[in-house]
């Protein structure tokens, strides 16, 4: 059966610590951990409302952005301006990839691979940021959570991926990702996952569900997935 891949984009695709050195201007020797705190309530405002369930608490991933950002001023006292904070979130379109991808992603493409960007993110906010960093042209295209108004990792949101793609087969599916709560949730929706490991610090979760495969760089990505049944 032919393998339909999902690659997470923020984390996997995308650095979405590119903001540290716009950060530096604006904090000084803080800018690493309030990109770090930033990430990590980005993240975990997201999870609160996919839990709180129902369509009517549902924020999409810009308001939780946004949210995490107010979160690490507050919390770090760093007293941002709207000017910066507004530059700031200009940035999260302009954020690099990480420096194997895009030959990654070319690779994968010449080798006929169905490859697609699936993100937590909005369509225009994961558009514009695979568009600045050119890797657009090596995907089929994006799905975005929107459509569901969850997040990952909600089920809803693997099963509404498999349907669209690869014909309701979760079995057909992979997801790339460096995220361990994502691909828990895909393991979880009966998928096969590739955790990517970005850094030798990141560690998995100690939890029922593991990775097919886990792998260091998406160069490594082809010969993982020879080895997923």
């Amino acid at each position: 059966m032919k393998k339909v891949l999902a690659f997470d984009v923020y984390g996997t695709l995308i650095d979405p610590h590119g903001v540290v050195a716009l950060l530096q201007t604006m904090v000084g020797e803080q800018a690493v951990a309030f990109s770090t705190l930033w990430r990590n309530k980005q993240l975990e405002y997201t999870f609160r409302r996919a839990a709180m369930g129902g369509a009517g608490h549902y924020r999409d991933f810009g308001v939780c952005t946004q949210a995490g950002l107010d979160y690490a001023d507050l919390q770090l006292n760093t007293q941002l301006s709207d000017t910066n904070k507004q530059a700031l979130m200009a940035v999260y379109g302009e954020l690099p990839a990480f420096d194997e991808v895009p030959k990654s992603l070319q690779q994968l493409q010449g080798a006929g691979l169905d490859c697609w960007a699936f993100s937590n993110g909005t369509p225009a906010g994961v558009a514009q940021v695979l568009s600045y960093a050119q890797l657009d042209q090596h995907l089929l295209g994006v799905f975005s959570v929107n459509q569901v108004r969850s997040f990952k990792p909600a089920a809803v949101v693997y099963d509404a991926f498999a349907k669209q793609h690869a014909r309701g087969k979760p079995e057909a599916c992979v997801l790339i990702s460096s995220n361990p709560f994502d691909v828990i949730g895909a393991k979880a929706a009966g998928w096969y996952a590739v955790w990517v490991q970005r850094t030798p610090q990141n560690v998995f979760d100690p939890w029922e569900l593991h990775p097919d495969a886990s792998i260091a760089s998406l160069q490594q990505l082809q010969d993982a997935l020879q080895g997923l049944s």
